[in-house]
């Protein structure tokens, strides 16, 4: 733990348990994808239709029976925020249950919301995209699942982003061809009035007020996509356009607590510690980051230095698992910058990955920001007191809804040092201030080397033992021939 940043508590880290052209049904239009059809096509468009048709009476209400909860008022003191991503529609989604059982005002979903496109190569990495269509029905399905039904009914207020997955298409930016009729859906999915100015924007970025004076929370949810170019471009990920939108929420904001939600990390560059298998052209060890775009990265801390914002916190998503990560004071603001990443509601990097190659990226990969992971599926969890010595708890609680990380942030931690007052000095090349990219070689590259090491010695064991078993065959046919 950092200076003055509360306690922290670990109670457990789980070890086990990550083209062509088609024109679209029914439209003019052509997207970039590879996709097998499965099936005649009569069918397929009454499926389409009946998805469609569930699509429009689940917007009306007419299916689910949702209405946000009666008693849950903007204006009331926060006291939870849920959050979560990466989730697909197809996948078991058990999870719900104890998000619902915990009751939160806010649910924030935080990209990969649903799956739009399928995985039809591992490496290299390749991925089909759907119709507009099939996206719909895919939104349709996802609103009408039991357990999301039941968050939507009991639940204050539902917000977010999206992410690639979501979007359209992995690891896309703003050269998705139809990210206009995509963001459409997404309005749709989240019941946006058709006169809301958030249908007239470019890009699904929001920001949302909670609580009265003094007990005051802002969400700022940023959109990672709709303007980003491409990764490795150190070019643009906000657009200009919301850049000048975040300046301006930030510089009005009154709220003790200003929560910057992006759906892909902050803090972190777990990119650049998978050397060299990050560069390989469609590689699937490819991690998406706010430092591919190191130029934004500092703009974003430049904008909140400059206009000396408190009690900023950083949420995020998209990467399989859950972690907890700090920014010490002085290494990018004078105070301690606290990020809690959720990924994996319905998949996670314990059911993807081998375990004991996880196990050593916990143990060996860099990483100065982090305080721990989870590896297995995962939500997270802000709880908010307001009485006494503020205090948020951040937590990343898993499918029996135990914490698995936890946080306590007090938030006269999280402010700006008063004038004349002198902040906390720690040199810029402290060991915890620098990032992941500047160390050296050998640092940097240890979880690889170290797997590639242990590949290595099998190897040589598989390669020692054929020799082992062709000598000995050998000498058994000489003494054969011999008798």
């Amino acid at each position: 733990v950092g200076p003055s940043t509360g306690r922290f508590l670990f109670f457990c880290t789980p070890s086990s348990s990550l083209e062509g052209k088609r024109t679209t049904e029914g439209s003019n239009r052509s997207f970039p994808h590879t996709l097998q059809t499965m099936g005649s096509e009569r069918p397929r468009r009454r499926w389409l239709t009946l998805a469609s048709l569930s699509w429009a009476l689940l917007s009306l209400g007419f299916l689910s029976g949702v209405a946000q909860r009666a008693d849950f008022s903007p204006d009331e003191p926060l006291r939870r925020l849920s959050f979560g991503s990466c989730n697909d529609q197809k996948k078991d989604q058990a999870i719900w249950e104890p998000i619902v059982a915990g009751n939160p005002d806010v649910w924030l979903w935080l990209g990969d919301n649903i799956y739009t496109d399928t995985k039809q190569s591992s490496f290299p990495k390749v991925f089909s995209t759907a119709s507009i269509e099939e996206m719909r029905a895919m939104y349709a399905r996802q609103k009408a699942q039991p357990g999301y039904v039941a968050l939507r009914q009991r639940v204050g207020k539902i917000v977010g982003t999206w992410d690639d997955h979501d979007y359209g298409l992995d690891d896309a930016g703003k050269e998705l061809a139809w990210k206009d009729e995509s963001q459409e859906l997404f309005m749709d999915f989240f019941d946006i009035p058709r006169d809301s100015a958030l249908r007239k924007r470019k890009g699904v970025y929001s920001a949302h007020v909670f609580g009265p004076p003094g007990k005051r929370v802002k969400l700022l949810i940023l959109d990672t996509r709709y303007h980003r170019d491409p990764i490795f471009s150190n070019g643009d990920v906000l657009g200009e356009e919301q850049w000048r939108w975040l300046e301006e929420e930030l510089v009005t904001s009154d709220a003790q607590v200003n929560i910057i939600a992006s759906s892909i990390q902050f803090l972190p560059n777990h990119h650049a510690t998978l050397c060299p298998l990050c560069y390989i052209k469609n590689s699937p060890f490819k991690v998406e980051t706010w430092c591919h775009f190191a130029r934004e990265r500092q703009r974003l801390v430049d904008l909140i230095n400059r206009h000396r914002v408190s009690g900023v916190l950083m949420l995020s998503g998209d990467v399989h698992l859950g972690e907890m990560l700090e920014s010490y004071p002085a290494c990018l603001l004078p105070y301690s910058l606290h990020e809690l990443t959720s990924s994996g509601m319905t998949h996670a990097a314990a059911t993807s990955y081998p375990p004991m190659t996880l196990e050593i990226m916990k143990r060996v990969s860099p990483n100065p920001f982090s305080l721990g992971m989870v590896l297995d599926k995962n939500y997270g969890q802000l709880d908010f007191e307001w009485e006494g010595r503020p205090k948020v708890t951040l937590s990343l609680r898993g499918v029996e809804g135990m914490a698995a990380l936890e946080r306590e942030v007090f938030l006269d931690t999280l402010a700006y040092p008063s004038e004349g007052e002198e902040g906390e000095e720690i040199p810029s090349k402290a060991a915890h201030c620098v990032p992941e990219a500047d160390f050296h070689w050998m640092k940097r590259c240890r979880f690889v080397i170290v797997i590639a090491l242990i590949v290595s010695v099998q190897v040589l064991a598989v390669i020692a033992l054929l020799r082992y078993c062709v000598l000995s065959l050998l000498s058994l046919r000489r003494k054969q021939k011999k008798v």
